[in-house]
């Protein structure tokens, strides 16, 4: 019986020292660290790319139509001669971002006086381009009333907003 008492006291020393060890032996590691992620607009890339498509009626009224892939569309139109002639330009819009959503806001004519013989309508086909994706923008200019006895001219200025999204 002693000796089993013997055996039990060195059992328990042993447990104790290899307790009282790993207490002592434990480490703790820690990492601390920063990031910093630079705001850069060039992320951001919604632009006019392709051919601009045009329809017009009559079709021997003159047009030029152009974009300089990025985000400036131009056309002019000549040969209007009567009520009901109509062109239409077709603009692709694409969003070459890296990985940021964009969502278009419905086109506005913003500088348009002449509103007597012209009337200029536009549209956009998508309000959310995921990066990669297409979509098209319209500008119709249609002539309202017949000149008679002077030439009609205008200018026109159409915006397309495109607002990031990171959703």
């Amino acid at each position: 019986m002693k000796k089993r008492t013997g055996i039990i006291g060195v059992l328990v020393a042993i447990l104790a020292l290899g307790i009282g060890y790993a207490v002592v032996s434990a480490v703790t590691l820690n990492i601390n660290g920063s990031g910093t992620i630079t705001a850069d607009p060039d992320n951001f890339k919604v632009h006019y790319t392709g051919e601009v498509a045009v329809t017009k009626n009559p079709t021997t009224i003159t047009t030029t139509q152009s974009h300089d892939n990025a985000q400036t569309g131009q056309f002019t139109i000549s040969d209007l001669t009567k009520a009901g002639d109509t062109v239409t330009f077709t603009y692709t819009v694409t969003n070459e971002s890296n990985g940021i959503n964009a969502d278009l806001a419905a086109p506005t004519v913003e500088t348009f006086a002449n509103t007597e013989y012209f009337e200029v309508t536009t549209s956009r086909d998508a309000t959310t381009l995921a990066p990669g994706e297409t979509t098209t923008q319209t500008v119709t200019v249609t002539v309202k009333k017949t000149p008679v006895t002077q030439d009609e001219t205008e200018n026109f200025t159409i915006k397309l907003v495109a607002t990031p999204n990171n959703n």
